[in-house]
């Protein structure tokens, strides 16, 4: 009987041991209790009965953003959106959660795995819904050791806080077609090789192999979803797509205007990428956080358009009539009556190895998820433009 008593006694100072160990959450303004006060909003059947806490990283960014409104749309949870500290903040794609109390911005910089332990460990979220990054593809050559710290390394902290102190906590990490690189096949599926041809899609790469690593020797709910090209009127204007919509609309004001018109430079026009809008991914991740089993899966349109295709749509948007001149390196685009210069190729913003072509099946994710999508190509261009028409205004 002494040896039960001494197991017994052992099993419960180290129960309190661990409890004082381990920092209890703490409350931000009240909002914990403000929540407790709500009506569930009834649009999801996804945990009703309790409030889930949910980490979202990048939340300032275009699939942070998005993710975060979803969220809040369609489930109660407690919605933590990480920013990085900065002396200029840029919250433009928040700005309408200021005032909503099932939100809460926390500091976490993804360079800083104490940061990333110190959120997990104070806040024990149920989700951490990772979508910072380095995202931009031909920054990766310029900045290739910062874009593995941020898309792989910072992954492996994620991934080492979660394993020790909420292994219950399930995981996402924002894969990209950029994985597949130089493709084989086409339609790419989940079953694709590994071969990127930037350091962005190394990393990213890098990142799949070690949340299947810890998903397969810890047996954690942790996924990596492959998002092919999405884009939206809070995509960076450094993408292609956006410095499109963003750079016709100047040129539609300038034509207005009878001012002097900017020309917009682009690269490669012959590149083709299976385009998506942004928003209709958010619904997929989250019924892929929520299966009895982790599993990965690709989310696209299923169509390629090239550089090219998406230039001359917006340029219908605007309803700005062109002709065109040239091939390759020296194609330009130019208004029908004036033959003033409106686009031009700019061979300095090739890329060092190329991807020509990713088109995504999705077949799977529609068949074992249900997913859809609501918006198709020429909606996603109007959006874009008619957003970027209306800021410059």
């Amino acid at each position: 009987m002494s040896i039960l008593k001494d197991i017994k006694f052992n099993i419960y100072n180290k129960k309190k041991i661990m409890e004082q160990a381990t920092p209890t959450p703490k409350l931000h303004n009240s909002q914990l209790a403000e929540i407790e006060s709500l009506s569930v909003r009834d649009t999801s059947k996804l945990h009703s009965s309790s409030i889930k806490k949910v980490i979202v990283t990048g939340v300032t960014g275009q699939d942070g953003s998005h993710m975060a409104d979803y969220l809040l749309k369609n489930t109660n949870c407690m919605v933590y959106g990480t920013v990085r500290r900065l002396s200029v903040t840029n919250h433009v794609n928040i700005e309408h959660l200021k005032n909503e109390p099932r939100f809460q911005l926390i500091n976490l910089d993804l360079t800083d795995d104490y940061s990333i332990r110190e959120a997990i460990v104070e806040l024990k979220p149920d989700y951490f819904l990772n979508f910072a990054a380095q995202s931009f593809v031909d920054g990766s050559w310029d900045y290739p050791i910062q874009t593995w710290d941020t898309d792989a390394t910072a992954v492996l902290h994620m991934l080492e806080s979660i394993r020790k102190f909420v292994p219950n906590c399930r995981f996402y990490n924002a894969g990209s077609s950029e994985e597949f690189g130089d493709v084989i096949t086409d339609p790419q599926t989940e079953e694709h090789p590994l071969r990127p041809q930037s350091p962005y899609g190394a990393a990213k790469a890098a990142a799949r192999q070690l949340v299947r690593v810890y998903r397969e020797s810890y047996d954690l709910y942790a996924v990596q979803g492959w998002l092919f090209n999405h884009e939206g009127s809070r995509r960076g204007k450094e993408f292609v797509t956006r410095k499109i919509s963003h750079g016709v609309a100047m040129i539609k004001h300038a034509i207005e205007k009878n001012e002097e018109i900017p020309v917009l430079r682009l690269g490669n026009m012959d590149a083709q990428r299976d385009w998506t809008d942004a928003e209709d991914f958010m619904s997929g991740v989250w019924l892929m956080m929520n299966q009895d089993a982790p599993k990965n899966y690709v989310f696209a349109s299923g169509k390629m358009h090239t550089v090219r295709n998406f230039l001359e749509e917006t340029l219908k948007v605007a309803k700005i009539d062109y002709i065109k001149v040239g091939k390759d390196e020296y194609e330009k685009f130019m208004i029908k009556d004036t033959n003033e210069l409106i686009v031009e190729v700019d061979p300095k913003f090739y890329r060092p190895a190329e991807v020509h072509k990713l088109r995504g099946d999705c077949s799977l994710a529609e068949k074992e998820l249900g997913w859809k999508r609501i918006y198709n190509f020429k909606s996603l261009v109007k959006k874009m433009y008619s957003n970027d028409y209306n800021l410059l205004k």
